[in-house]
Formats: structure tokens, C-alpha cells, sequence
């Protein structure tokens, strides 16, 4: 299946690696799904590999073989938009379409399109010779909020918690970063890794790529709070190519400010996207130590934004994460996204298993399968989830382990953040315990959370 992300994108992650896709989650190892690779099956990252290299890494070339090769077939490290897709029944103009369809609104690229890539715009080795018009940056993980469904890679805040619960300073995936504390003033030091964007290389690089590109795709960490963010717009705005940009965003929403958006003005589109995942009280456990009044605040600050650009600028959506705590909130998600006239769009979180829905057993399945049933005549999203749900049945699913994991690290969550997560998820709770039973004890304990080996 084409998608402008293996022909067109450069995906860069918080350290600065090169993965294929933002979205790609396949966990299988020979896929290598998290690193992209040169010729010499080196690692590749921003700063040590040029644009074309990276563009022509093995992963973009290897989809790309098969996209010209299979049109009709499914890469391994395409499953969260084939998963997305079989749920939408293939629906292009769905309002919660995949990524890949997503990305079929943004204009074609000079070179190749969905209409000519197979017009011999490769070589026999899969290789392109043309810069990408698209970018998917992340500026490290600077982040003023740490989800409960995070880590250390994606929010800065993460790091007592996610040290003290499994026992360990490093993390991430492929090389491990560790990170220390300043023995003077007890804070943590962000390693360098995780900095990667204040070498002076990388701006270079940047600038090499400012005339080819017509969307950039930024999320973090929060991209609001992040410094070089800003650096990124104010190069763009100066040298006259914002105007031919599609600025598009994933962001908690709890640093939107009048600065930015003055800045948004100069650029062809902005679509903003805030994580919400949840309501209320349920909300601000979530998304820790997010606040709920300051979320709607801004929320309606983004609604005003739309109406003075004209609708350049753009609130696409409210966004919740299908996980084991949103598992019974997102009709009431929904029905208060349509209270305020915005659109609301969930997404199926694959990873960590322990926070995912497929790690339920066959009977917690259905079982959810029959709650959403009593939606499907007044809600979009039953079923998506129905569909989901019915996708993940069987014996390569489920996992008691993780079941357990994850209410291990909520209750431990609890000790450390003076939540209450078994009040304020009853039916989470009572899912869990029906089918549970020997997790009683770890549910009604909260001091029971440990380490997980």
C-alpha cells in the first residue's frame, strides 16, 4: 500500500534516530521496527548520516520495493494503519481515517504522488534521489505533563517514577540512555542524547531541507514548551517558506499562548490535535499533573484562533487513546467533544502492553464488546472499537501478566501522586477484578506496586 511517509517523510525520534514511521509499532525483532539502518546495517541519526542516506535507509527501501512490486500489499511495518483501516472499513473520507489516508490530503510532491509512483521513480534497490517534503520531528523529550501510559523518551518528567518502579536509570529503545542527577542541586541532568538538536549540525541539515518541504508533523514531548520549536518556526517565517507549509500538531494543549499562534498565522495550514484521553477527574490522573479547567481554557483559545485565521488555523480534533483506563470513558468523551462542536477521534494504543486493551482476556473482551453495543445508534466510535476489539480475539492477545503490570503500576502511581485510581475508574476496576481474581488483594493495596522484572 503507498503511503507519502515511505516515499516523501524523514522521521526523526526524541534522540535524534531515524524510525520509519511515527506510528509504526510493530514489537516483532526481525522487523527492527525502531532503528532505520545504512548499507552497513549502521544505525542511522540525524547528525551522522546525510538527508539523502537517511532517505534511502533499508527500511524506506524495502516498502518502497514492495509498494511497487504489491501494490495492493501490506508492509509488517504498516499494521497500525492496516489494523486502522480494516476498523474504518477502508473509508477515505472517515473523520478518523488511518495516517496513511491522513496524509493523502496534504499536496502531492513534485516528484512522486500516489498517481505516479510507479512510474520508475526508483532504482532496483529501491533508492530515490529527490529531498522529503515532509518532516515528523520530535525536539527531544522536554514534556510538563507524564501520562500515565509514558515514559521517559517521550516526557523529561518521567524519570523518578519510571527509575524507581523498575529499578533502573536507563531506557528507551536500542542504545539505552542512562541519566544522572546533579549531586549538588539533586535535579536530573537530560542527557546529551536526548538534546540532539542543539549540535550544530542539525540546523544546517534543516535549512538544506526548508525549501523542499510542504508539512511538518511535531509532537514531543510537548512541542509547545520546547525551545527549539519555536527556533524551527521563526527560520521558516524568515526565510519565506512557512507560507507553502502544513503545520501539523500533537499537543497536551496546556501551554497554547498567543506567541505561537501569532507565529501560525504565517504558515499555509496549522491542524492541532490535543490529547485529551480522557474527562474530568479521570483526565487529570491521565495526564498528570494536567489540569482540567486549564485544558478547556485553552481548548477554547484554539477555537478562537481557528475563527480569527479563517480556518488556517485548525483545532482537527480532541484525541483519546483506546487503552485499559479510557476503556469505558470515551462515549462520555465523545458526547463532551460534541457538546463544544469538536471533533473527536480516538486512536488504539498498542504499547506498553501493560496500558493496552489487547492484553485482556477473550471474556474482558467481550464483554466490552457487549457494552458498546448499547452505542452503536448514537455513537461514531463503538464501532471502531467493536471492530478492534473483535481483531484482537484469541490466543495470541491476551496476557494476564501484563493485566497484572499494569495494576501494579497504577497503584504504585497512587502512592506517589496521592491519586485514587480504583475510585476513579470503578468499572475499570471491577472489569479487571471479575476476570481477575487474584488481583484482588494487588487492586484494594496500593503499596503493593513494585518493581517489574
Amino acid at each position: 500500500m503507498f503511503c507519502k511517509t515511505v516515499w516523501n517523510g524523514l522521521h526523526i525520534l526524541p534522540d535524534g534516530y531515524i524510525r520509519l514511521c511515527s506510528i509504526g509499532q510493530n514489537t516483532d525483532p526481525k522487523l527492527d521496527m525502531q532503528r532505520c539502518r545504512d548499507k552497513d546495517g549502521n544505525v542511522m541519526h540525524i547528525l551522522t548520516h546525510s538527508v539523502q542516506e537517511i532517505m534511502n535507509s533499508d527500511k524506506h527501501r524495502e516498502v518502497r520495493l514492495l509498494n511497487v512490486n504489491n501494490p495492493d500489499k501490506w508492509s509488517p511495518h504498516c499494521d497500525c494503519c492496516e489494523n486502522r483501516e480494516k476498523v474504518i472499513e477502508f473509508d477515505r473520507t472517515h473523520k478518523n481515517k488511518s495516517r496513511r489516508m491522513y496524509l493523502m490530503n496534504i499536496e502531492d510532491n513534485d516528484v512522486v504522488s500516489e498517481s505516479t509512483y510507479q512510474e520508475n521513480k526508483i532504482d532496483s534497490q529501491g533508492n530515490i534521489d529527490w529531498m522529503p517534503s515532509s518532516l515528523d520531528i520530535r525536539f527531544g523529550n522536554l514534556c510538563n505533563q507524564k501520562c500515565v501510559m509514558c515514559n521517559p523518551v517521550y516526557s523529561n518528567l518521567w524519570y523518578d517514577e519510571h527509575f524507581e518502579f523498575y529499578g533502573n536509570l536507563k531506557f528507551g529503545q536500542g542504545s539505552k540512555i542512562t541519566v544522572t542527577k546533579n549531586t549538588d542541586t539533586g535535579k536530573w541532568i537530560n542527557p546529551p542524547e536526548l538534546q540532539w538538536f542543539e549540535d550544530p549540525r542539525w540546523w544546517p541539515k534543516f535549512e538544506e531541507m526548508m525549501p523542499h518541504l510542504k508539512h511538518i508533523y511535531i509532537t514531543g514531548g510537548e512541542p509547545m514548551v520546547t525551545p527549539a520549536h519555536d527556533i524551527m518556526l521563526d527560520k521558516l517565517i524568515e526565510h519565506g517558506y512557512a507560507k507553502n507549509i502544513w503545520l501539523e500538531y500533537d499537543t497536551n494543549c496546556s501551554a497554547v499562548n498567543d506567541k505561537i499562534a501569532k507565529r501560525w498565522f504565517h504558515f499555509k495550514k496549522v491542524h492541532i490535535r490535543g490529547s485529551m484521553d480522557s474527562i474530568k477527574d479521570q483526565y487529570e490522573i491521565i495526564r498528570y499533573p494536567g489540569n482540567w479547567n486549564k485544558f478547556q481554557t485553552n481548548v477554547g483559545k484554539l477555537k478562537q484562533y481557528e475563527k480569527e485565521s479563517n480556518g488556517s488555523i485548525k483545532l482537527l480534533a480532541l484525541t483519546s487513546c483506546f487503552q485499559m483506563t479510557t476503556m469505558y470513558s470515551i462515549i462520555e468523551s465523545e458526547e463532551w467533544c460534541k457538546s463544544i462542536g469538536v471533533e473527536f477521534h480516538i486512536r488504539f494504543l498498542e504499547g506498553p502492553r501493560m496500558h493496552s486493551v489487547t492484553s485482556l482476556s477473550d471474556a474482558e473482551k467481550i464483554s466490552l464488546i457487549e457494552y458498546y453495543k448499547r452505542y452503536l445508534k448514537t455513537s461514531k466510535k463503538a464501532n471502531m472499537i467493536i471492530k478492534h476489539l473483535e481483531n484482537h480475539i484469541g490466543p495470541n492477545y491476551g496476557s494476564p501478566r501484563e493485566v497484572t503490570r499494569f495494576i501494579q503500576f497504577m497503584n504504585y502511581l497512587d502512592t506517589t501522586r496521592n491519586t485514587d485510581w480504583k475510585n476513579k475508574f470503578p468499572e475499570v476496576c471491577s472489569l479487571v477484578e471479575k476476570y481477575n481474581p487474584t488481583d484482588v488483594i494487588a487492586i484494594n493495596n496500593p503499596g503493593s506496586g513494585g518493581h517489574m522484572q
